[in-house]
């Protein structure tokens, strides 16, 4: 199952399970809606590498209850979330993460950002926050 950890709140770290091994990810959208509620803008950090998209389209019950969560959350999604940052060290991977950004844009209406390390990561997201609370 996915889950998103907030204990470091706004910066929240997720970790991201592929669809097709199984994992229920109801519990997750529960715990992301809450998020999007309290109105406070967070930024994501995802360090485990990315499920392959291919594999999360071909679940189609999933992409059916995500594209109802999405329709359902969107506006607070653009205006609270201000950034993914998926954390990748592997170059290959991290390059067909970069080639996805535009269309993870499109759909979560907030931008992806990918970076090779934790570290960058923290600095990014801090970097974020910044700019928002300036």
């Amino acid at each position: 199952m996915s889950q998103l950890d907030a204990k470091q709140f706004p910066i929240v770290k997720v970790i991201i399970q592929s669809v097709n091994e199984g994992h229920d990810q109801d519990q997750y959208f529960n715990d992301y809606e809450a998020l999007l509620k309290t109105g406070k803008k967070f930024v994501m950090i995802n360090e485990v590498s990315a499920p392959d998209v291919k594999d999360t389209k071909s679940n189609k019950d999933h992409m059916k209850k995500m594209n109802l969560w999405m329709k359902k959350n969107r506006e607070q999604l653009r205006n609270n979330v201000l950034a993914m940052i998926q954390v990748e060290p592997n170059e290959e991977k991290r390059q067909v993460a970069i080639d996805f950004k535009e269309i993870f844009f499109k759909y979560w209406g907030h931008e992806l950002f990918v970076v090779s390390t934790a570290e960058e990561a923290l600095v990014l997201a801090n970097e974020k926050l910044l700019i928002v609370n300036k």
